[in-house]
């Protein structure tokens, strides 16, 4: 990798980071316009550095997927994101069973038992959401189970997306706490990177 290449990547990967970092002070000071702004570049940057790494078509387009996903939970338009993040799971899982390298039954197991106690404390409040969340739901276990499965850091990412996403079904179903939406937005933006960092690391 020359140098002029290797800045450039190191410049989407600082605006990456940078993006996350502003996005979490406009959430604290309640800036609307920085906020929107910031969340719209998350993905779009990231994505911009896996091209310079040269990684996977299917991984550029989870994260473009998930940039409009990003958007539409912004204006809380949920529905719409759910379908567009699950578009972005499909993409993953197909990455991930390209490329697994240990297959165990214990992973699928110890998911579903999770994701099932997940459901069960949440289903009460979730009301005319139950049906798309439980289906989204299998979308992004089956991402964790397929990422731990293709590797480690992969795996780390997929269970940082599966956290996140319960912090907001948690909202959805009337389980607030203090720092619940800090918490998901780093769970969120560092699982992406994870999952990112893994597959392009991994790449030809």
């Amino acid at each position: 990798m020359s140098l002029t290449t290797l800045t450039s990547t190191r410049r989407r990967l600082t605006a990456y980071w940078a993006s996350a970092t502003i996005h979490l002070v406009a959430v604290a000071f309640d800036l609307r316009a920085l906020r929107m702004i910031s969340k719209a570049a998350l993905m779009p940057s990231l994505a911009a550095w896996v091209r310079a790494q040269q990684g996977p078509p299917l991984l550029v387009a989870a994260l473009l997927a998930s940039a409009v996903g990003d958007v539409l939970l912004e204006i809380n338009l949920l529905l719409p994101a759910m379908a567009l993040f699950a578009l972005a799971h499909a993409c993953y899982i197909g990455e991930f069973s390209r490329g697994t390298k240990r297959r165990t039954l214990l992973v699928p197991l110890a998911y579903a038992v999770l994701s099932i106690a997940v459901m069960v404390t949440l289903w009460p409040g979730l009301g005319a959401y139950r049906g798309p969340i439980a289906a989204y739901a299998g979308m992004l276990t089956t991402t964790a189970v397929t990422s731990l499965w293709y590797g480690g850091r992969t795996g780390l990412g997929g269970a940082l997306f599966l956290a996140s996403d319960s912090l907001i079904a948690a909202q959805l179903a009337g389980h607030d706490f203090p720092l619940r939406t800090y918490l998901l937005k780093v769970a969120y933006g560092a699982g992406q990177y994870q999952i990112a960092r893994g597959l392009t690391a991994t790449s030809p």
